[in-house]
């Protein structure tokens, strides 16, 4: 079901009708396609399209495939676990998993990450009624705050007391228990990176002129890829609209917290450690409420799946960078936890943007550099391939 009026369901800033499917040029790129899911979504039909051409010619594929597909990626995932259990005779049968995307940048470049963080999201919640202090039922004028305890305050002291701004650290006792840090074949991907100028958000990324402590260079991207994030995400509470129109003391206050998660911390014992944080400090009123819980994903260069997606990016691309991990996150690490198997993220050579906000794209004819849809089918189909012929055929 559609609702054309709610811009809650498609983001603002569009210049086209985000329920029809426009076809434009964009420049650089000759032609894209506009349209809600086109750059989140586009990929999976690219990905259909190129085992339907595969079929045409040769009459079968070269691997078996199971198809898995889930739209809730965006409120959690929570329902993953349950369908792995659900069809765990069907998917038990897989050697490796792949999870359809491209690899490019607006301006052609082509990067490779080899896994991503786990995501833990939770909501905390102080409120009066909870704490038995503070106004019951609703807010209080805000002349009262002086002889009426504050929700608002409350949650702040409580966040206050798990993280540290100067340090810029965790303080939830047990947290960083187990982090496992870069090995070996990390460090020297790291370096290339290095060399090559990179930094989170891309070279020279908007917005960011100045990284937290002053770090640079490989202290910048082992950080990145490897250690965890407390991060509020968005904070909620009484009168939040322009001017003075109304004088609150607010009955409650929300805050969501995302974490990003290294291998070996995982988000279930996370989160017990951060509900014992809060009763040890004396926060046991405030509420938790788990939002999304999806582990890491690992995957190492020298496995084989990442092997046949890195022939692939290779063959069709010059020097690609290749990230030992993202700092993103997604359900892709559900499945190697629960089946035992290494995932494979975008190898596709095209570009799309927008998926969080207006005019989200997909570049379907590309400039010389970028790949449109003719160029992300092919390379979908040339990892299929690659990954039947490998490793018999290249180690």
């Amino acid at each position: 079901m559609c609702i054309r009026d709610s811009t809650n369901a498609v983001g603002d800033g569009w210049t086209n009708d985000p329920y029809d499917v426009v076809l434009a040029e964009r420049a650089p790129f000759k032609e894209v396609l506009y349209g809600r899911g086109a750059g989140n979504k586009g990929t999976s039909v690219a990905f259909l399209n190129a085992l339907s051409s595969i079929i045409a010619v040769e009459g079968t594929l070269p691997v078996n495939l199971m198809f898995v597909t889930e739209g809730e990626e965006f409120v959690g995932s929570l329902n993953i676990p349950m369908m792995i259990d659900k069809y765990r005779h069907h998917l038990s049968k897989a050697d490796a998993g792949i999870s359809p995307g491209r690899c490019q940048s607006a301006n052609g470049d082509v990067t490779f990450h080899l896994a991503n963080k786990g995501n833990l999201h939770i909501e905390l919640e102080c409120s009066g009624d909870m704490w038995g202090k503070g106004p019951h039922g609703g807010p209080a004028h805000s002349s009262a705050a002086c002889v009426v305890d504050h929700p608002v305050w409350r949650l702040i002291q409580a966040l206050a007391t798990m993280y540290d701004p100067e340090e810029n650290r965790i303080l939830v006792e047990g947290f960083y228990d187990g982090l496992l840090g870069p090995t070996d074949e990390d460090l020297e991907l790291i370096d290339d990176l290095v060399e090559r100028g990179l930094v989170p958000g891309g070279s020279g990324a908007a917005g960011i002129p100045h990284y937290i402590d002053g770090i640079s260079g490989r202290e910048l991207l082992i950080r990145y890829c490897f250690q965890p994030t407390m991060n509020i995400n968005g904070l909620r509470a009484g009168y939040t609209g322009p001017g003075t129109l109304l004088w609150t003391l607010p009955n409650s206050a929300r805050v969501t917290i995302d974490h990003r998660l290294p291998p070996n911390l995982e988000p279930p014992e996370i989160a017990k450690k951060i509900r014992t944080h809060l009763d040890k400090h004396g926060y046991s009123d405030i509420s938790m409420k788990i939002l999304m819980d999806v582990t890491a994903n690992k995957l190492g260069v020298n496995d084989d799946i990442a092997q046949a997606g890195l022939r692939v990016i290779r063959d069709w691309a010059d020097n690609p960078a290749i990230w030992p991990r993202q700092g993103a996150s997604g359900p892709t690490g559900v499945f190697s936890k629960m089946l035992g198997i290494k995932v494979l993220g975008g190898t596709g050579m095209g570009f799309g943007s927008g998926h969080t906000g207006g005019d989200e794209f997909m570049v379907t004819e590309g400039d010389g550099k970028v790949g449109g849809l003719v160029e992300l089918e092919q390379s979908l189909v040339d990892l299929m391939y690659s990954y039947a012929a490998y490793p018999n055929e290249y180690k």
